[in-house]
C-alpha cells in the first residue's frame, strides 16, 4: 500500500540540528533553516564558496572542517545527511535510527523519515510544496509559480488581512459575530477581484 506522508510545521526554536557535508544540499538546507532559531551545526571535509559565504554571515552556526563521526551524532534533534557519498549517508543514517533521531537523506527518498518541502512565503502565509522527495524540480517550478502569482507587492496587504482579523477579536468578542462580518470581507473581496459570488 501507498501511504501518504503527513505534512507539518516543526517548530525548531533551540532544536539541535546537525548538517553532514558543504555543498549545494548543504547550502540549501541552511536557507531553509536560515529563520527557524535552531541551534546549526555543520561537519564537512569541504565547503564550497557559495556555503562559506552563506555561514560568514552567521558567526553563531558552528563550523568544523573535518569528517563526521559517530558521537557527532549524539543530542541532536533532527540531522541532514548531505554529503555525495551514498555510502556514508546510509552509515550515519543507521547509527541515527538506533538513536531515535530523524534524519533527511539528500536525495535519497528511501533513507528518509521526513522529506524537506519546497517552501512559499506570502507575508504571514507559507506553503509547502513536496514531491515525496522524487522530483525537486517540480517543487521549485510551483514555487515559482506562487511567487508570480502572489507578488511580493501583496504582502503587506495580507499581513493588513491577518491584523483586520485580529482586530476584529476585540472589537466583535462573540465568534459568531465575528465569523460573519469576516465572511462577509471575504465575499465582498471575491465579488469585487475575483468575480465570484457565494
Amino acid at each position: 500500500m501507498n501511504y501518504k506522508k503527513y505534512p507539518i510545521f516543526l517548530n525548531l526554536e533551540n532544536k539541535n540540528i546537525l548538517i553532514v557535508g558543504g555543498g549545494n544540499a548543504c547550502l540549501e538546507k541552511l536557507y531553509g533553516l536560515e529563520f527557524t532559531g535552531a541551534n546549526l551545526q555543520v561537519i564537512s571535509t569541504e565547503f564550497s564558496d557559495e556555503v562559506k559565504t552563506f555561514l560568514n554571515k552567521y558567526p553563531n552556526i558552528s563550523i568544523e572542517k573535518r569528517a563526521v563521526r559517530e558521537e557527532d551524532l549524539n543530542f541532536r534533534d533532527i540531522i541532514f545527511l548531505a554529503t555525495s557519498d551514498s555510502e556514508t549517508n546510509l552509515y550515519f543514517r543507521k547509527i541515527a535510527k538506533e538513536k531515535g533521531i530523524w534524519v533527511n537523506s539528500v536525495d535519497d527518498p528511501k533513507n528518509c523519515d521526513f522529506y524537506s518541502s519546497s517552501s512559499v512565503f506570502i507575508g504571514p502565509i507559507q506553503f509547502a510544496i513536496s514531491t515525496d522527495g522524487k522530483f525537486a524540480g517540480v517543487s521549485s517550478t510551483l514555487r515559482k509559480l506562487f511567487e508570480e502569482i502572489l507578488p511580493e507587492e501583496d504582502y503587506e496587504f495580507m499581513e493588513t488581512i491577518f491584523e483586520m482579523r485580529r482586530n476584529l477579536k476585540e472589537i466583535l468578542p462573540d465568534q459568531k459575530e465575528r465569523r460573519l462580518a469576516l465572511k462577509e470581507i471575504i465575499q465582498n473581496l471575491n465579488s469585487k477581484y475575483f468575480h465570484k459570488s457565494n
